[in-house]
Parts: structure tokens; sequence; C-alpha cells
């Protein structure tokens, strides 16, 4: 696949909480002397041309990516299922050739180098509307890619009260793609002292630049 293929984008979701690492944003994070959100970044941008971020928090510090920054539409931190609407919903309104969504969280510096381009091809060889990310048989709801004609459905979904991305899922045409590292998740997120040490670890052991 193209980095420049024009009907995917990306979201980077940065606006998780690190309440448990002493506050303020998650994916702003460092260990080895690099931001969490930095590593995510330069591994989506590697793959695709078009990435957008979403943060209710903190946009300042995002700006210097020169990137699209959005936030929920929704208001009251309604979780991920509030970011992936409000990409949705920016993209149908603004990005008119983009027919697809690809959402990672700001906490999981690891993700694959292939991530995009496996979900895509899942998504479009098997005709399904959503396909999401797992890694030892375990599902990562906020990793996946939306088939943006999904906006309504999710926008009535959000306002009649569910958050639960798998829940609204199940009622589309879904699948899942699997990925597989040796010696690590490559999902692993971040979400206290002890993950960032296990992040490092990780990095010194099993990955090269």
């Amino acid at each position: 696949m193209q980095k420049n293929i024009e009907e995917i984008c990306a979201v980077i979701m940065a606006g998780g909480k690190s309440s448990r690492m002493g506050g303020g944003v998650k994916s702003l994070k460092k260990f080895n002397n690099k931001m969490i959100f930095d590593r995510i970044y330069e591994i989506l941008n590697n793959q695709i041309r078009n990435i957008i971020i979403n943060t209710n928090t903190e946009e300042k510090y995002f700006e210097k990516y020169n990137r699209i920054i959005i936030k929920d539409k929704i208001i009251g931190y309604l979780g991920p299922l509030a970011g992936i609407h409000a990409s949705l919903s920016w993209i149908n309104n603004n990005m008119p050739k983009v027919n697809w969504l690809i959402s990672v969280p700001g906490d999981t510096p690891f993700i694959p180098n292939d991530l995009i381009n496996r979900l895509y091809v899942k998504a479009k060889k098997n005709n399904k509307q959503i396909v999401l990310a797992k890694s030892n048989s375990n599902i990562h709801p906020v990793i996946g890619i939306w088939n943006i004609n999904l906006l309504e459905s999710l926008e009535c979904n959000l306002l009649s009260g569910e958050r639960k991305i798998i829940i609204w899922a199940k009622n589309h045409e879904l699948d899942f793609e699997e990925f597989f590292e040796k010696n690590y998740d490559p999902f692993f997120n971040i979400n206290n002292e002890k993950d960032l040490i296990r992040a490092k670890e990780i990095e010194e052991k099993f990955i090269t630049e």
C-alpha cells in the first residue's frame, strides 16, 4: 500500500489522562527520553500521509506537528468512542476523498509498522465496515479501521448513552486482524509508572531503531 493513499486517515487519540502517573496527558509522558506520542506519531507518519489528532487538553503541545487537532463534539468525556465520532465527523465534512478512519490510542508506543496496511486490506478484502486489532487473542477495541458511513449510527449510539466500543461495533459488519510479536505485545499500553518501566525494558531489549 502506498503511504499517500487518499481514502484513509489516521487519528491519534491523545487525550487520555494520567491520573496514576502524577496527572497530565498520558501521551506526553516519557521513557528513554522520548514522549509516547512522538513514538506513535513517527510510526504512523511512516505509513500514511493523512493524520489528525484528537485531544480535549494540551492542544498547544500538539500544534508543532502542523496537523488538524479535533476536540470531542459530544461533551462529557465519553471516552474513545467520542474521539472516533469527532474524527469521523470532521473527515465527513472536510475530506471528501476519505472513506476510512484508523484509530490509535495515545498510550500504545509499540504499534506495528504495518498496522495501517493490514487493517485496510482486511476491511476491503472481507467487505467489512470495522476491523479491530487483536494480539494474543485479546481484542483492542480502540485500535481499528472504521468506515465513514458509520458516523450516523455512532452518533445515535453515543447520544443513547452507550460508550463501549465493542457493543456498538458488533451491530455492524465486524472483523478482526491478529498481530503477533514474539517478545512483547505490540499493543502494550501505558497506564501507570510500572508500565513506563516495562516499556523502557521492552524497547531496550527487543526494539531497535
